[in-house]
């Protein structure tokens, strides 16, 4: 049978207990009075500047590293002394001098502004006082100031934005005018119009400074800030630059066939409107008329040559292109309307007919219709071009009956008419 382990007694185990929590208490306790009187003298010497400064100068004569390390940092009768310094110079300045240095310390380390203010109060009470409601004076009318003048300049830029939105929404002409009016109502008018110029875009600028007179222009220009100026500068240099590949793209698409023109420049899909109405100019009137005559976009047509209008009386102060333009368009769509109906009719006829058609119009063509327009131009329409139109929209295997069945002559001047470029 197993040895019982005999038990210890309740009371003895209690008495046990109540040793290690008493111990425990005790050290408890102890590290409470260590750290507490630790904590309060940190937060004493970190918050309040005398303690520190007291302490600074008994640390600073403890030996090795501890005394070393305190010497760095000033005493607090090194301090004084120089609060002291600083006291009777500000005193032994004028009034206004004394403010303004003042301000400067304050402004630098508040603390020493105050320390500087209560010595110098106890030094000299009466002079300090006149220095300090000087003080007092000057921050509160340069507040006031500072607001006053703060205020009224967001109100004028405020202004000038609703300026610079108003005119640049207009359409240039009327803007031009605005700015012509705005120059003309003041003495500062040219001022007054750079101010709103800061405001406006670069691009936009541009399109009203110069259509101006180069003399306001100028002016304008000199009023302006330097960034403004040379961003505007280089804007228009960019839209210079702009035009001039414009103006060679156009006499590219001169030699171009209208029908697969219109693909290109009949939509703003590949050229801005801006961009449209130089390359229509640069091509003249006749071309231009001949392939806004193929575009079925009536708004497309009208833009392009209202832009124009509008560029050619802001240039010239009067527009004789666009009314050729539409003349051009007007004898083109009659033409290819007409072309379009012969087409639909003679797609439906027997060969046979076609190709006595064909022949007799060879022979026996009626002369050449010629229009004038007002610039000198002239757009000439014979029976040749007709016929030409014509077959070009049969299939081939019918064009080629048609061929077959002329005489070699017809059918070698056709061939080879046919196979040149349809312009």
């Amino acid at each position: 049978m197993a040895e019982k382990i005999p038990e210890i007694p309740k009371s003895e185990s209690k008495d046990k207990e109540k040793k290690s929590g008493g111990k425990g208490g005790c050290l408890v306790v102890l590290l409470i009075l260590f750290l507490t009187p630790l904590l309060a003298l940190g937060t004493l010497y970190f918050f309040n500047k005398d303690f520190k400064l007291t302490v600074n100068g008994i640390m600073s004569n403890a030996p090795g590293p501890v005394g070393t390390y305190f010497e760095k940092f000033p005493t607090r009768a090194e301090e004084l002394e120089q609060i002291r310094v600083v006291s009777d110079y500000m005193l032994g300045l004028d009034e206004s001098r004394a403010v303004d240095k003042l301000l400067i310390l304050q402004k630098d380390d508040n603390r020493a502004y105050d320390d500087v203010i209560k010595d110098m109060l106890r030094i000299n009470p009466n002079k300090t006082k006149n220095i300090l409601e000087a003080i007092r004076e000057a921050t509160v009318n340069k507040d006031a100031l500072a607001n006053t003048v703060q205020g009224i300049s967001s109100e004028q830029a405020d202004d000038l934005k609703a300026q610079a939105a108003y005119i640049s929404g207009l359409p240039l002409t009327a803007g031009v005018d605005e700015v012509n009016k705005i120059i003309e109502d003041s003495i500062n008018g040219h001022k007054n119009a750079a101010a709103i110029f800061e405001y406006i875009d670069d691009n936009t600028a541009v399109n009203l400074l110069y259509q101006l007179d180069q003399v306001d222009r100028d002016k304008i220009y000199a009023a302006l800030s330097d960034a403004k100026a040379l961003s505007i500068k280089n804007a228009y240099s960019s839209l210079q630059r702009r035009e001039e590949d414009l103006i060679q793209i156009a006499g590219v698409y001169s030699s171009e066939a209208a029908d697969s023109l219109v693909n290109t420049i009949g939509d703003t899909s590949i050229y801005s409107l801006e961009d449209l109405a130089i390359i229509y100019k640069n091509l003249g009137a006749k071309k231009a008329g001949e392939v806004l005559a193929k575009s079925n976009n009536e708004a497309f047509v009208f833009d392009v040559v209202a832009k124009i209008k509008a560029n050619e009386l802001l240039d010239s102060g009067k527009d004789l292109l666009t009314p050729d333009i539409l003349k051009s368009l007007k004898i083109y769509r009659e033409f290819d309307d007409n072309v379009k109906e012969l087409i639909n009719v003679y797609s439906k006829m027997d060969t046979t007919k076609v190709v006595s058609i064909v022949k007799n119009m060879m022979l026996n063509a009626s002369p050449s219709k010629v229009y004038e327009l007002n610039n000198g131009d002239l757009i000439t329409i014979s029976d040749e071009d007709l016929i030409l139109r014509i077959l070009t929209s049969f299939p081939q295997d019918k064009i080629a009956t048609i061929l077959s069945s002329l005489d070699q002559t017809l059918s070698s001047e056709l061939t080879r008419k046919l196979a040149l470029p349809q312009n």
